[in-house]
């Protein structure tokens, strides 16, 4: 019988690509860079993880999308978590990045986000502060959530407390 030869501990082909993973959500987290995240501190304001550490329970955040879209969480940091103990869905703009503006990436957290709302009948809260819609740039996909979240957050009304 002849022994195949040693490919090597499998491990090391994932090495890179989990350290890119770690590198990518550290970037995510850094959100619009140390500049951006210390200027709004210095004139008294939250940042977008600031926000929601401030309106959740400790330590009950758990974030969806982390790693959506071409710049960090694509500008909204989104996820669940509780207050007072009680379960909620999230969602916080980003001023840091590109103004809080709305891409295709925020927008499907956005509906994703109320989605589960939706079907696990907990408050939506959002904390609003971007710029609005961004426009795309030319050879952008198109949005895969269509026409809009809102859509999504107004079917809300009447079905979550």
């Amino acid at each position: 019988m002849s022994e195949t030869p040693d490919a090597g501990d499998p491990l090391d082909d994932w090495l890179p690509l989990l350290d890119d993973l770690v590198r990518r959500k550290g970037a995510a987290r850094g959100m619009g860079g140390a500049g951006k995240v210390e200027s709004r501190r210095a004139t008294g304001r939250l940042d977008a993880r600031g926000r929601i550490d401030h309106l959740l329970d400790p330590g009950s955040f758990v974030e969806i999308g982390t790693l959506v879209g071409e710049v960090p969480a694509d500008g909204v940091v989104a996820g669940s978590g509780t207050v007072d103990g009680r379960p909620v869905m999230v969602g916080a703009e980003d001023f840091t990045v590109m103004g809080g503006s709305i891409g295709p990436g925020t927008t499907a957290k956005r509906f994703r986000i109320a989605e589960l709302a939706e079907l696990d009948r907990v408050p939506l809260v959002m904390l609003l502060e971007g710029a609005g819609h961004r426009p795309p740039m030319p050879g952008d996909p198109r949005p895969g959530r269509a026409p809009t979240d809102l859509i999504q957050q107004a079917r809300l009304s009447g079905r979550v407390p």
